[in-house]
């Protein structure tokens, strides 16, 4: 995606942030209707809860290693949001791709919805409810050039929503400089990059297999646990493996799950020349 600028309009129905929020490029046809869950009464009164569209479920649980997803597409939201708000316990907030000319078809939203699971599987920041995209919809040429350009709006109205869901952890922009920094203590070798997001553990870093005493009961324990039961930690013999690329919110917080002990991530992490990352970062 070119990163020239663009004016973005956030428009706020109910005069909160809390509740519905609609929002656009200026000069594109493509919205984005955020909708908690519980303002769905509000939503269905609006007219764009009649419209066709592509939609994306968020939530998860308190203890789920990853945010959960659903994508979909559906020619009447109301009625899909319904039986949604009856049959799935996890999300809490609805988006909802549509377009203010009404000019979406089935052809749109079906090739929106399929490369939106191909695209959010291949960053990886969510785990999805629904992760069979299936092969491509046929499309004709003209319509192949729409829908990609309302794929690349929609990405990134909901990124400005805070759901990036399909952004890599890690950027892949040549432009973007990105320092790694190291973690080599009681047995571990783990490898990260700090992001504007938080700090992301590199695929193949290895954790501690044990414990401290003082660790017992503490709470990323528990999520180390979910780590391993949805498999991003996978036991290698000689210690647990990191199976993907993975986000942490903060350097301590990804030390202390590395090590298998309360730890200090901004002195833990070090980059190439041995400066820990609190010198780097908090005194440079």
């Amino acid at each position: 995606m070119k990163t020239t600028p663009k004016t973005l309009q956030v428009f706020l129905p109910e005069g909160t942030p809390a509740g519905i929020q609609i929002a656009e490029l200026t000069t594109r046809i493509v919205q984005a209707i955020s909708v908690p869950r519980t303002h769905l009464k509000e939503f269905f009164a609006r007219p764009e809860s009649h419209y066709i569209g592509t939609y994306f479920l968020f939530g998860g649980d308190d203890e789920g290693s990853k945010p959960l997803a659903y994508i979909g597409q559906t020619e009447n939201l109301k009625q899909r949001l319904k039986s949604h708000d009856a049959n799935k316990e996890f999300w809490t907030r609805a988006v909802i791709l549509v377009s203010r000319t009404q000019s979406f078809t089935q052809a749109h939203i079906k090739w929106l919805e399929w490369k939106s699971i191909a695209n959010a599987k291949a960053a990886n920041r969510y785990k999805l409810e629904n992760g069979d995209s299936g092969s491509e919809p046929f499309v004709t040429e003209a319509i192949l050039a729409e829908v990609e350009e309302i794929f690349e709006t929609g990405s990134l109205l909901l990124q400005s929503l805070a759901y990036p869901i399909f952004e890599p952890l890690i950027s892949k922009d040549p432009k973007s400089v990105a320092e790694t920094w190291h973690l080599s203590r009681r047995g571990v070798k783990a490898t990260a990059t700090f992001t504007d997001e938080g700090l992301v553990v590199h695929k193949g870093s290895r954790c501690s297999k044990d414990l401290t005493k003082s660790a017992l009961g503490a709470p990323f324990v528990k999520r180390r646990e979910k780590m391993i039961a949805d498999g991003i930690l996978k036991d290698s013999g000689q210690g647990l493996v990191f199976t993907e690329d993975y986000q942490f919110k903060s350097p301590s917080g990804a030390a202390s799950v590395i090590m298998g002990a309360h730890a200090n991530g901004w002195i833990e992490w070090k980059n190439a020349e041995g400066h820990t990352m609190k010198e780097v970062k908090r005194e440079e």
